[in-house]
């Protein structure tokens, strides 16, 4: 794990992108001196050691802090528009991290259901080399209603995110296959993907997933009580 998250670290660069997601905790029966080490080496590098490391530099020669803002009305959303709590999620169809922020994101809609508003949002990591075309294709679900199922198969299947993999996906789920490989042929959303990381970027997003519950920042794949500790108090209120 420790040599998965440091090979996430290394590529965390281009766009000015910082991978930031949290990781398993190490098996507390595992060998006590590796457990050591392991700190050890995160104390070094000033990283949290749940957290892959937080060291590639930011444009400005700082952290950012995420900034919050009212989530892109044409987002994928599902919940009322008027819901007291909105969950917007920036994340990466190929990030291991992602599809945990994303199992997340489900139990917060098993359990609040209409009470909270889930908006999606596009952010490939240039060094996930399917990413964005995955994104484009969940985009191109989109126009035929079906994002959300397709989101879910996405993160499901996220070792085949190669377009043959996409379009039988797209198949698998009874879409307009042909309307789905002419979007993705077009080029369809490839503007709408484009402003999405520019806003990622103007807003100090750092790394996937990240989350904003009523414009207060979560990053990485939290567990769920730092989701549902802010939710209760936003319904309290």
């Amino acid at each position: 794990m420790k040599n998965a998250l440091r090979a996430v670290a290394a590529a965390c660069v281009l766009l000015g992108v910082t991978s930031v997601a949290v990781a398993a905790n190490t098996n507390t029966n595992a060998n006590a001196n590796a457990n050591t080490n392991t700190n050890a080496n995160a104390n070094a590098n000033n990283e949290n050691p749940s957290e892959c490391p937080k060291n590639c530099p930011h444009p400005d020669g700082a952290e950012a802090k995420p900034l919050a803002a009212t989530p892109r009305k044409e987002a994928p959303s599902r919940g009322p528009a008027d819901a007291r709590v909105t969950v917007e999620e920036w994340s990466d169809f190929q990030c291991p991290f992602c599809s945990r922020g994303a199992q997340t994101v489900t139990q917060l809609r098993q359990k609040y259901g209409d009470k909270i508003r889930i908006v999606f949002r596009q952010a490939p990591l240039p060094f996930h080399d399917h990413a964005r075309q995955a994104a484009l294709a969940s985009l191109a679900a989109h126009e035929q209603g079906r994002f959300w199922e397709f989101h879910d198969a996405l993160f499901a299947h996220q070792n085949a995110l190669d377009r043959a993999s996409l379009e039988a996906l797209a198949g698998k789920l009874g879409l307009d296959v042909a309307r789905f490989r002419r979007s993705l042929d077009a080029n369809t959303w490839g503007a709408y993907v484009d402003q999405e990381l520019a806003e990622m970027r103007s807003r100090g997003i750092q790394g996937t997933p990240t989350f904003f519950i009523n414009g207060e920042a979560v990053v990485g794949a939290q567990p769920i009580e730092e989701f549902t500790k802010r939710i209760d108090a936003a319904l309290a209120h």
